[in-house]
């Protein structure tokens, strides 16, 4: 599942862990591959122009002809690329051959310009020659301090290679993949209902419908982060995908404290919360063998029963979301009541 619009995001809010990302990612080695001319894929035909986007911060971009060369960051270059756009050059927070929400995707046929947090090589940036930079936002973001760049000044180096549009990772997650979808569509992706994306959207409200049976179980559901720190616990109605997930009434366990996303356990009270199942983020968190060493999660009847189920980072797009959908649908089917 695409926990999270970008757990690094909800760890550099939660605060304790902004030293300990830093040390993950500086251990993280680039990749990069050949930026083909042919930027985008079958799928997208689009109009001479002009061309004109009003993004979730309020920027309105207008150009003259429609942007063909993208450029992106991380999980909006995903979902981008899952609706048929294959970006020209991407940058992030970790190395994207080791990232889920890269899992299928051909990491050749693009140009890694960054795999550190705030680090962007703007020479390779320039030479990719993007028409559009697609970012990512959260609350709190502005057109001058956006996610994904290390402060005003790589931003605005950026705006000098090509403009900067954000989409916002908040709310629903089917509110994000709309916007998606509808940048995808202006910039010449066929998305109508016989279009491979219109399959993919019929195949996702399916995957909605059967979720939202295999919810009726009833079963409680906690998703986690945990390293060496403690035991970091997600608040469904901050990530839209939790928060879409809750609303097709999937019992997720109300958490605790006053911070964004996360309340953070030390290990000695790893117990706090005892669910049905814990859904355990893939990127960069403890193993399910890790959390079996602590022994105050151990115990948990989640833990002793086998139902910590990987809550895998995947983009946000009709097709990934599916898959994820259906994994957590069969969980809820097969997993066993635990807390009556």
């Amino acid at each position: 599942m695409d926990r999270l619009p970008d757990l690094v995001r909800r760890r550099l809010l939660a605060g304790a862990l902004a030293l300990a990302l830093a040390g993950a990612l500086a251990a993280c080695g680039g990749s990069s591959g050949t930026a083909t001319d042919d930027s985008a894929s079958d799928r997208v035909s689009p109009s001479p122009g002009p061309w004109s986007w009003t993004d979730d911060l309020g920027q309105e971009v207008e150009l003259d002809r429609t942007p063909v060369r993208i450029a992106a960051y991380g999980d909006a270059a995903a979902a981008l690329w899952h609706f048929g756009i294959t970006p020209v050059a991407i940058f992030t927070w970790m190395d994207p051959a080791q990232d889920t929400v890269f899992d299928g995707l051909d990491l050749s046929r693009t140009e890694v310009v960054g795999s550190t947090y705030g680090e962007i090589d703007l020479e390779q940036l320039a030479a990719a020659q993007p028409d559009l930079v697609v970012a990512t936002s959260y609350d709190g973001d502005t057109p001058d301090e956006m996610y994904g760049f290390k402060d005003q000044t790589q931003l605005a180096k950026v705006r000098q290679i090509a403009p900067v549009v954000a989409v916002a990772q908040v709310g629903s997650m089917a509110d994000v993949i709309a916007t998606n979808e509808e940048l995808a569509a202006s910039l010449g992706v066929d998305t109508g209902d016989d279009s491979p994306v219109g399959q993919d959207r019929a195949a996702f409200e399916q995957a909605s419908r059967d979720l939202e049976r295999a919810a009726r179980s009833d079963l409680s559901v906690v998703p986690i982060y945990a390293d060496a720190d403690g035991l970091y616990v997600a608040k469904a109605p901050d990530d839209p995908q939790l928060a879409y997930y809750q609303d097709l009434g999937v019992d997720f366990t109300e958490i605790g404290g006053e911070d964004y996303y996360w309340e953070i356990l030390s290990w000695e009270n790893a117990d706090r919360y005892d669910p049905d199942i814990f859904l355990n983020a893939t990127r960069n968190s403890y193993s399910t063998e890790q959390l079996g060493e602590q022994p105050t999660f151990a115990r948990l009847a989640a833990y002793r029963a086998g139902q910590v189920h990987p809550w895998t980072s995947v983009s946000m797009d009709y097709a990934s979301q599916t898959a994820a959908m259906q994994d957590l649908a069969g969980w809820l089917r097969d997993d066993r009541d635990l807390t009556g």
